[in-house]
This record gives C-alpha cells, structure tokens and sequence, in this order.
C-alpha cells in the first residue's frame, strides 16, 4: 500500500497546530476578560454596599437630629405657655444649655455628615472608575468576540483546506497503487530480458566502466598525467601530448600516429602489433622499459630518446630517426639485446 505525501500531511498538521494555538490564545485572553469583569463587578458590589450602610448611617443621624429639633420645639412651646412674668433666670439658663447641647449634637452630626459626604464622594469616584473599567473590558470583551470569529473562520477554511487535501492523498494513494502494480507486471514480463541483455553486455559494460575510469583520471593534454591509464584502442593520432606522462600504461591497438610526444615519460607502456607510432614526435622521450613488440614506429622521430631496456622486436621501423638515443640493454627488432644503436 502507497503512503501518504509526508509534506502535505505536514503542511495540514501544520495548519491545524497553529489554528489551535490561535484558538487556545484568543479563549484564554477571553477567560481573562470575564475574570476581570467579575472582579469589577464584585468591587461594584462592595462599593455600594459601603455607599448604603453610609447613606443609611447619615438616614439614622438625621432622624436623631429631628428627634431633638422636636424635642426643642416642645421645650419652646412650653415656656412661651407659661407667663413671661413667672419666668425664672434659672429656667432660662436651663433653656440655654439644652439649646446649647442641641447645638453641640447638631454641630457633631453635621461633622459625621461632612464625613460621610466625603466618603460618598470618594466611593462615587471608585463606582465612575469602575465603571470606565467595564468599558475597556466590554471593548475587550468584543474585540475577543471578533478575534473567535475569525478563528473559527480560519478553522472552517483549514478544515476545507484539510478535506480537499485528504482527497488528493488519497487519489496520489490510489495512482501509486496503481503504479506499483504496473511495474510489478513489467518486471514479472520483462525481468528475464533484462537478466539476458546485462549477461550479453556484460563484457561490453566492464570496458566501458574501464574506459571512463581512465577518461575521469586521465588527463590527455601537454604534461597532463595519464599514468597507469588504460588507453587500449584510444585514437590519439595527431594529438598534441608534450610531456605527458604515460607510465606503465596500456597501449595495445592505441593510434598516436603523428602525435607530439616529446619529453614524454612512457617507460614501462604496453603495445602490440596494433600500436601505431607511425611518424609520432618522440624527441627527449623516456622510453625506459617500454615493450614496443611488433609496433608500428614507421618514420618515427626518436631523436634523443632513452631506449635502455626497452625492446623493439619485430617492431616496424622504417624510416624512424634514432639519432643520438641511449642505449643499454635494449632488444632491437632482431630479438638480441644492445648497449648501442643498432639503427
């Protein structure tokens, strides 16, 4: 069975994660909103009780002050019954004194009253305030009430998002079985010609693997580095490789027919009868070594070269220069070794 996209399924729980997120962040500042209009509220509460035992106390003062003031107009009313004549200065000083501790009680109650006004005044303040408070969490309250409804509107549109994605898992789900079952039927018909064409081609794919093995760490250009390449059959004809070095490497059925090898380092190469080194440059050339049996050297240019063990029999050397090459120990064409040119 084909799995799911692991990038859609992770954009969609992405998507999810962050509504929540959103979600959870928009409810707690929501939560905090109602706590703090409960608070308020609560303060209200108190700050009207206080403000109704107070109005409550000044209601209990003034009735105690009507109480006296009735008291006083009855002690009035008594003495100005009874004859001015029978007036006594001491009823009048008696008088005097009620009327002066009426006075002291109403002096008092009026500062008591002073007193709870300003108290009044103050709980009136902390109601107004409270009151601008409920405004600001109502303000909040709603932007809260706003922020939800964009929420939801953003999960409805995840939620949408999320369905037509599930829908095309699962249509990539069915593709894929589909595919998978194809190319199970493809190899079940087709294996055993592929398992033929790699046993046919398997030589031929070694010396291309070989091939490019030596191409990648082969460098064919002037002083390039080449040694140990395998160079079997490699058309280099003309080719200008001055300097390279070509140590130790394989040169059966190479063409350097008219290449320019000069100074080039090829001791111990490998060639065969069809190595062709007809008319190559091949001055200053090390050929220490070099196994040039039945080579094609026709006019050649060896001037200078070194020569010492390497063996030319049965080489083709028509018209080759050997002017001024060292000799020692070299195999000429007729099979026997020499430590002189022999050319």
């Amino acid at each position: 069975m084909a799995e799911g996209n692991p990038t859609q399924t992770a954009l969609v729980a992405g998507g999810l994660a962050v509504v929540l997120l959103l979600n959870v962040f928009f409810s707690s500042t929501l939560q905090s909103d109602i706590n703090n209009v409960e608070s308020t509220v609560a303060s209200n509460d108190a700050d009207l009780a206080t403000m109704n035992a107070e109005l409550g106390a000044i209601s209990d003062i003034l009735d105690a002050d009507l109480a006296l003031i009735e008291v006083l107009d009855a002690r009035i009313d008594a003495l100005e019954s009874e004859s001015g004549d029978n007036t006594t200065d001491a009823q009048i000083a008696e008088l005097q004194e009620e009327i002066d501790a009426i006075i002291d009680i109403l002096d008092a109650d009026l500062l008591l009253m002073e007193a709870l006004e300003a108290n009044l005044s103050a709980v009136s303040a902390d109601i107004d305030t409270a009151e601008a408070s409920l405004g600001a969490v109502a303000a909040d309250l709603d932007a809260a009430v706003t922020n939800i409804s964009t929420v939801a509107a953003d999960l409805d549109a995840v939620e949408t998002q999320l369905a037509v994605l599930e829908t095309a898992v699962a249509n990539i789900n069915q593709m894929l079985t589909q595919h998978d079952a194809q190319i199970a039927m493809l190899e079940a018909d087709h294996m055993a010609d592929i398992y033929t064409l790699q046993a046919e081609h398997y030589y031929d794919i070694a010396a291309l693997e070989a091939a490019l093995e030596s191409a990648i760490s082969c460098q064919l250009v002037p002083f390039g580095n080449c040694a140990g390449a395998n160079l079997s059959g490699a058309n280099l004809s003309g080719m200008d490789l001055t300097g390279i070095d070509l140590r130790s490497a394989n040169l059966e059925g190479a063409d350097l027919s008219g290449a320019e090898l000069n100074e080039s380092l090829l001791m111990n190469i490998e060639g065969n009868s069809s190595t062709n080194f007809s008319n190559a440059y091949l001055r200053y050339a090390d050929l220490t070594g070099a196994d040039l049996r039945y080579a094609d050297l026709t006019g050649a240019d060896l001037r200078y070269a070194d020569l010492k063990f390497a063996n030319f029999e049965d080489a083709t050397v028509t018209d080759a220069d050997f002017t001024d090459t060292y000799w020692h120990q070299t195999i000429w064409t007729d099979g026997d070794r020499y430590d002189s040119n022999q050319a």
